[in-house]
This record gives structure tokens, sequence and C-alpha cells, in this order.
């Protein structure tokens, strides 16, 4: 039943792979074919898997999508719409739980049914007269691009998308699943494209083991992208902090970025992401840093953020440098030392090639002693960190 529904969605995109880690709760739990009963059990269960990413922020409404949503729902819950985004996929969840339970919904029904006409494509059956659009912070990045023909929207079947209370659950749930933020006021969603190829039996360990531990790391540490090098090396860092295990199956993840462009919610860079490399080599950093602190040797640099000081990993330290080159731009010497190294170091470590590691790391070595003893006009954060970075005990450690 699930399986044969989401084959008959007719799209690909962002909108497909949020139905498949919606639909994914419920493969696990009660596996392809659920009756009423066990539908209900496994989306309530996904609930309380969920529940604290409920409570994350993100952004209110537009407009339209209020005043639309605010018919909806009276219609069908006798509710009114809630004030942002996270609260509409909650209350849509946990009220259509309650339809299942009193069988006012037949999921045989609404699975089997996808329409398309020259108004839109219709997912599931009309429910007290309503079926809802596709909230905006999902329908408009697959359709207004920026990469091409910026803001230039689609037209036909796929721009209007419509859906009844099972289907827009499934939706809901897999937004809370791939949510790895809403930060700077941009989303970041993870989704796994092709996840059903591991129903029944693997899609557990894939999402408890890989999917939810990435996004919530990224949720977590706030991890923003200002480049793909650094937000992969910081999210692997919070991976190794936390004593998060992911599972290699879960890679490639899609992480999707989304911000609200000119009143419109527009994909502002999709990209595939594979931290299993990475995050070997931060775990193991961590450890050997904590072995050798453990042993009397604080292998720590001190640094100031707002009006606190924090002590952090050397290497944690440098990300934070080089991130800070990229806002400010070069200056100096003209060279971001730091940024150059973190992206030698981030080819060397997904070479999975020793050497270049240790070329990458002995490249830096040269530089930082130069720019010590020299009269380079670095600035002193970064004379701050490479003071540390360049002790050999840290040599030891990187290599």
């Amino acid at each position: 039943m699930l399986l044969e529904a989401l084959s008959n969605y007719p799209y690909e995109g962002l909108t497909r792979e949020l139905l498949a880690l919606g639909m994914s709760w419920v493969v696990m739990d009660a596996g392809i074919e659920p009756d009423e009963e066990e539908l209900a059990d496994a989306l309530e269960g996904a609930l309380k898997s969920l529940g604290s990413r409920m409570k994350a922020h993100t952004s209110k409404m537009g407009r339209n999508d209020r005043s639309s949503f605010d018919k909806v729902l009276n219609a069908w819950f006798g509710r009114s719409a809630p004030e942002t985004y996270g609260e509409l996929f909650e209350l849509v969840v946990t009220e259509t739980i309650k339809l299942l339970r009193d069988g006012d919904i037949d999921p045989s029904e609404s699975l089997s049914s996808i329409k398309i006409d020259k108004n839109g494509t219709y997912l599931g059956v009309t429910y007290n007269g309503e079926q809802a659009i596709l909230p905006a912070i999902i329908k408009q990045p697959e359709y207004y691009e920026r990469q091409s023909g910026f803001l230039s929207p689609t037209t036909g079947q796929k721009a209007q998308i419509r859906m009844d209370p099972l289907w827009f659950s499934f939706t809901a749930l897999g937004f809370f699943t791939g949510f790895a933020g809403f930060i700077g006021g941009k989303y970041y969603l993870m989704t796994k494209p092709g996840i059903e190829g591991f129903w029944p039996y693997e899609v557990e360990d894939v999402i408890r083991n890989g999917l939810l531990q990435l996004t919530g790391a990224g949720a977590s540490g706030r991890i923003s992208l200002s480049t793909e090098e650094l937000y992969e090396m910081k999210l692997a860092m919070k991976l190794a902090e936390e004593g998060r295990n992911v599972v290699e199956e879960v890679y490639p993840v899609t992480l999707h970025l989304i911000s609200l462009e000119r009143q419109v919610y527009t994909e502002l860079k999709t990209t595939q992401l594979n931290l299993a490399g990475l995050s070997e080599y931060m775990t193991k950093y961590m450890r050997k840093i904590e072995a050798i602190s453990i042993g009397g040797l604080p292998l720590l640099v001190e640094l100031k953020e707002g009006n606190a000081t924090v002590q952090k990993y050397p290497l944690w330290a440098l990300l934070d440098v080089a991130e800070k080159e990229l806002w400010k731009g070069v200056n100096g010497d003209g060279e971001m030392l730091a940024y150059i190294f973190v992206k030698d170091l981030y080819r060397a470590i997904n070479s999975g090639r020793r050497e270049l590691i240790r070329d990458a790391v002995f490249r830096l070595f040269r530089q930082g002693r130069a720019l010590l003893e020299g009269s380079s006009r670095a600035s002193g954060e970064f004379r701050k960190v490479m003071k540390t970075f360049m002790w050999q005990e840290h040599l030891g450690v990187l290599l």
C-alpha cells in the first residue's frame, strides 16, 4: 500500500523525499500494509519520537497560507490555523490520528487515490469538502529556482498540489525528520532520496541511527552554511562532541537550504553530504586531544565569543577563524590562510589517503611558522590559534 502510493507519486524532488521520510515511520512500526489502527499507532509513535523538534522555532505562515489553512483546518478538524509552520504540521498529524482512530479516514482509499488534471495534482480524497494546498515552505522551493529562471514559477499540475489529512501528515512527519535547523532565516532540511529502498527491514537503522543523528547535530549546534567544506567539518565535529554514531548506509544525504527571498521561499542550494570519513577523523582527533589533556597537557585554545571566553580544540578554533575570514573577506597579506588550510585538510581526509593529510598539515605548519616569525598582518586571533596548533603534541594528534 505505502510503496505503491509512493511509486505512483508523479514527481521527483523535495516533496517526494519528505513523503518518503514520513511514510518510513509507518513502515518502521507497522510494515508496508498497515490497517487503520496500526497506522494511527505508528503516526503517534512518530510524534513522540520527534516531539522535541516540534517545539523548534519555525517561521510564521504567510498571509496566503494562513488564510487557506484557516478554511481547510476548520473544515477538517474544527480548528483555526496556528501561527507557524511547525505548529501547523504538529496540529495536522495530531488531528489526523484522531480521524484514523474514529474510522473517519480510509487509508487504502486515500493512498490509492492520486489524480492529475489541468488544474493540479490531488493526493488522497476530499475530506469534508476540502483538500489542503502544499505549504509554501515545501511547494515554492521546488518551483522557484534560483539557479535558472530565478523567481520564474512553473505552471501546470506540479505547481498546485493538494492533499488530504493523511498525505499531509506524511509530509509533516518528513519535514520534522529532515529538520536540521531554522538558522539565520534559512531552513536546513536533510533528506535521503531513495530511502524506500531500505523498506521494510533496514529503514529504522537509517532513520534513527542515520538521518536523525545528522539533523539533530545540525539543529543543536545551529550549524549554518558558509561553504560546503566548513558546514561538513563543523557538522562532523558536532557529531563527535555529542558522541553520535552515524550508520554509513545513510550516506549520501541531500541538504536543502531554503530561504525567504522577495516573499518567496527559494531553494538557495542543494548539495549531497557524505561525512563518513570526516566523522571518523574528528572522533579520533577529539579522543586523542582528551587523552593528552588527561595526561596533564591541556591542548585547548581560549577564544572570545561575545562577552564570554570559551575553550576549544585547536582544529575547532581554526574552523571558527576560517569562517570569520570568509565573512570579513581578504585582508592583511591578501590570503585567507585558515580557510585555505581547512579546505586542504577537508580534501585530504575525504581522500582517505594518509600522505595527503600529512602534506596538508606540514604545509600549514610551514605557513604558520612564517606567519608567527615574520611581519605578516594576520589577525591576533589567528596567531593565538596557531601558537597552540603548532605544538609538537598537536602535530601528533593531527597525523
